[in-house]
C-alpha cells in the first residue's frame, strides 16, 4: 500500500508533479478536501442563525484552473436573504429603509464584525478546525490514485 507522510501542501504537489499525474489527480484530492472543509463552515455558520438561510446557502465553487496551471475551490455563501434587514452599507446609517443581503454579505459581517457587533469568526474556525480532516481526505485519495499505478 502506498504511504504518504509529508508536513506542507508545497511537498504533497512536489510529489504529484513527480507522479507526472497532477492534472488528474489533483482536482479529486482538491474535491474530497473542499467536502469536508464545506461541511466545517456550514456547522459553524449554523451556530449564528436567524432564519438558516446563509447557513444552508453555502456551496462550493466548482475546480478552477489558473492559466499557470494550479487549481483552485472555495465555499461560499450564495444567493439572497428573503428578510430585509436595516441598510449597513457605509452612508446608509440614517435610511431607514431596508435591503435585501446577499448570503455573502452576511457572512462577511459575521466574520469582521460592524460597527457595535464585533467580529465572529466562522471561516477562520472552520478551516483550523478542519484543517487535519481535509489533509486527511487528500491523503485517502492520493494514496488510492497510488495505488492504482
Amino acid at each position: 500500500m502506498a504511504q504518504l507522510d509529508f508536513h506542507g501542501f508545497d511537498e504533497l504537489l512536489a510529489k504529484l508533479d513527480r507522479l507526472g499525474r497532477f492534472d488528474e489527480v489533483a482536482p479529486k484530492m482538491m474535491e474530497a478536501g473542499m467536502e469536508v472543509l464545506q461541511k466545517e463552515v456550514v456547522e459553524e455558520a449554523s451556530k449564528h442563525k436567524d432564519t438558516g438561510e446563509m447557513a444552508a446557502s453555502i456551496k462550493p465553487t466548482g475546480l478552477i484552473k489558473n492559466a499557470d496551471g494550479s487549481f483552485y475551490m472555495c465555499t461560499r455563501p450564495t444567493g439572497y436573504s428573503s428578510k430585509k434587514w436595516r441598510n449597513p452599507r457605509k452612508g446608509h446609517e440614517k435610511d431607514s429603509g431596508r435591503v435585501q443581503l446577499r448570503n455573502m454579505e452576511k457572512l462577511i459581517y459575521l466574520e469582521y464584525g460592524v460597527k457595535g457587533r464585533p467580529a465572529t469568526p466562522i471561516i477562520t474556525k472552520a478551516v483550523i478546525r478542519a484543517e487535519p480532516k481535509v489533509i486527511q481526505a487528500m491523503r485517502r485519495v492520493f494514496e488510492r490514485e497510488v495505488e492504482t499505478l
